[in-house]
C-alpha cells in the first residue's frame, strides 16, 4: 500500500470511495441514508468535496486503486474525512491514512489532533480510539449529506513527535 498526494486527476475515484464508504457506514444507523435521492445528493458532496480540496487529501493506494482516502480541509491540527472503500475494510488502510495525517499535524507543529465523526458509527470511533483519540465532546453537527443536524462526537488525540 502506498500513501500519496492526490492529483486532479483523482478526483472521480475519491468521490466514489467517499460516497461508498459514506452509504456503507450510515445505512447502518440512519435510515434517511437510504431514501431516494440522498445516493446522489452524496455523490454530489464528495464530488465538490474533491474538487475543491484534492491538494490536501492523502490517497491509500495498491496497483492504480484507490482504496481510501482521508483529508485536512481546513483547520492544520483537525482531520476532515477519513473514507476507506468497504471491500477494503479491516485491512489496516484507515490506521495507515491516520499515521499518516497525524504526521501531518506534528510537521506543522501541533501538539493535538482532532476529528469528528457520527456518534453512532461506532468503528469509525473504534478505529479512532486504537489512534489515541478519546471523545471530548457529543451533540448536533450538520450533516451535508443528510441535509440535516446528526448526534456527533469530537475526539481528540495527543501527538508524540518522536512516534510520527
Amino acid at each position: 500500500m502506498e500513501i500519496r498526494r492526490a492529483a486532479a486527476s483523482d478526483r472521480a475515484a475519491i468521490a466514489a470511495v467517499g460516497c461508498r464508504a459514506w452509504i456503507s457506514a450510515f445505512s447502518r444507523f440512519e435510515r434517511q441514508a437510504n431514501e431516494p435521492g440522498v445516493g446522489e445528493r452524496t455523490e454530489k458532496v464528495f464530488r465538490a468535496f474533491a474538487d475543491e480540496f484534492y491538494p490536501q487529501i492523502l490517497l491509500a493506494e495498491t496497483a492504480g486503486v484507490v482504496l481510501g482516502w482521508g483529508a485536512r480541509d481546513t483547520d492544520a491540527d483537525y482531520i476532515s474525512d477519513l473514507w476507506i472503500d468497504p471491500a477494503f475494510h479491516r485491512r489496516g488502510v484507515g490506521l495507515t491514512l491516520m499515521d499518516a495525517l497525524m504526521a501531518e499535524i506534528v510537521l506543522k507543529g501541533y501538539a493535538r489532533a482532532s476529528i469528528d465523526t457520527h456518534a453512532r458509527n461506532l468503528p469509525a470511533i473504534r478505529l479512532y480510539e486504537r489512534c489515541a483519540f478519546e471523545v471530548v465532546w457529543r451533540g448536533e453537527g450538520w450533516s451535508d449529506s443528510l441535509g440535516r443536524e446528526i448526534e456527533k462526537v469530537r475526539m481528540e488525540a495527543p501527538l508524540d513527535p518522536n512516534r510520527f
